[in-house]
């Protein structure tokens, strides 16, 4: 079975030499929808793996996740980037998607806590390309503020990575997950380091400062990518280096971060001018909430995949909608976008659709997530912590859906007119898959 997982890897990293093919389009295409099918069969057949690879009913919904919008994206970009027709800058922008999803793929698999730290470092390394691929002087500032940071971070986390390997003499991570970890200072070390480095790339307060610029100057497919599971990517890693160090004192210290990170962008949201930064500061605040799920463990961590995968599908929609308003009005701001509604009609019920998922309304999958990462809190005493968290969501549901209200209903306006067919399709797929989540969980047997 180790095969299926080196064709998940190694199909997207071989196919992004169609860089030099005429057909490099439908190469990207390909390529994409190769790792959805192997990862469909994945996720329905229960792979579980071990050995040189690690994949468990957790890794499965990651997988997913990656491989839904990695194809989502690619195809909103073909359409997105018309402009660059043939040239050799969509050539390398398609190519760079294949080896960013790859490397994503080998993070979420790889069963070693090195490689997982290389795989992670390789996603910087391609999404720092493609934040720049349209060559524009304040996504090239960035991009560097972005591979500065992280890699301060990403750093900061190899030092965890060297800890453990000299408390434990291995870094194999199913041989420390099966074993029974004593609580040391070396440990405590190894989750701090961890907690900090990989807290730079998941953008957790006060480690966010690239997170802003880096999803709101992206073009839009590469912000899904970032937001929906780029982020969760480095979640993962945590959450594999918390199974092994966890202690009371580790799991107050993550609660810590997770609820910081939750109140200070749900402060952020009501005084946002762009949308897509917006957009940027609410992952923030579900990456936050996703942090506690998996801290609590129980039903919150059932609330966190819950939600972790239904956000994917729910951001990566608000920045497809986002794309196509950006192209159409040529604007970020707010306060210049008016009368969707009559101009974009099927984009406006993207944008109001990704909107309500990804602040958590009912009957979206996050309002079911966030629901059960709040009982888990709840179960645990945490009652101080759920309150400011119902309060936080609260105030960035009402920020969110306030500017997005303004945008679609205000003015009265005649149409401009929608963007290609494929960037609305994929918009409102990506909207509506939303929905379905909870029914994927409960027909997998997790709920």
């Amino acid at each position: 079975m180790n095969f299926i997982i080196l064709l998940l890897i190694s199909v997207p990293s071989f196919l992004s030499l169609g860089y030099f093919l005429k057909q490099f389009r439908q190469i990207a295409v390909i390529s994409a929808s190769i790792s959805l099918a192997l990862s469909v069969y994945i996720l329905v057949s229960g792979l579980e793996l071990s050995g040189d690879f690690l994949v468990d009913y957790l890794s499965r919904f990651f997988i997913i996740a990656i491989a839904s919008i990695y194809l989502l994206s690619v195809v909103f970009g073909l359409g997105y980037h018309h402009r660059m027709g043939e040239s050799r800058n969509m050539r390398l922008h398609l190519s760079l998607m294949d080896l960013f999803a790859s490397s994503m793929f080998f993070s979420i698999t790889v069963n070693n806590f090195g490689l997982l730290w290389f795989g992670i470092e390789a996603t910087t390394v391609s999404s720092t390309l493609l934040l720049v691929i349209e060559r524009e002087p304040l996504k090239i500032e960035v991009a560097w503020r972005y591979v500065i940071i992280v890699s301060a971070g990403l750093t900061i986390s190899l030092l965890s990575v060297v800890v453990m390997y000299y408390n434990f003499h291995t870094l194999t991570i199913s041989s420390l997950l099966s074993s029974h970890v004593a609580y040391s200072e070396l440990t405590a070390i190894a989750a701090g380091t961890a907690l900090v480095g990989y807290g730079t790339k998941i953008g957790l307060f006060p480690m966010h400062t690239w997170l802003p610029d880096a999803h709101s100057e992206a073009p839009s497919e590469i912000s899904a990518m970032f937001s929906g599971v780029l982020l969760p990517v480095a979640i993962y890693a945590l959450y594999r280096v918390y199974e092994v160090t966890a202690s009371p004192a580790i799991t107050n210290l993550f609660i810590f971060f997770g609820i910081t990170t939750i109140i200070y962008s749900a402060l952020m949201l009501p005084s946002q001018r762009y949308y897509k930064r917006m957009f940027a500061y609410s992952t923030m605040e579900n990456m936050g909430l996703i942090l506690l799920g998996f801290t609590i463990g129980g039903i919150a961590l059932t609330g966190a995949m819950i939600l972790l995968v239904t956000h994917a599908f729910g951001k990566g929609a608000a920045f497809y909608s986002s794309g196509n308003i950006l192209e159409k009005y040529e604007s970020k701001k707010i306060a210049d976008i008016h009368g969707l509604k009559e101009r974009m009609p099927y984009t406006s019920v993207a944008l109001i659709m990704s909107s309500l998922a990804v602040t958590g309304a009912p009957p979206f999958g996050t309002f079911l997530g966030e629901f059960l990462i709040l009982a888990g809190l709840y179960a645990g005493g945490y009652l101080l912590i759920v309150a400011l968290v119902v309060a936080s969501l609260l105030v960035a549901f009402a920020s969110i859906n306030f500017h997005v209200s303004r945008m679609v209903f205000s003015g009265n306006e005649g149409k401009i007119s929608e963007p290609s067919g494929s960037q609305v399709a994929v918009a409102l797929s990506a909207s509506s898959i939303t929905l379905l989540i909870p029914f994927l969980f409960l027909i997998y047997g997790v709920i």
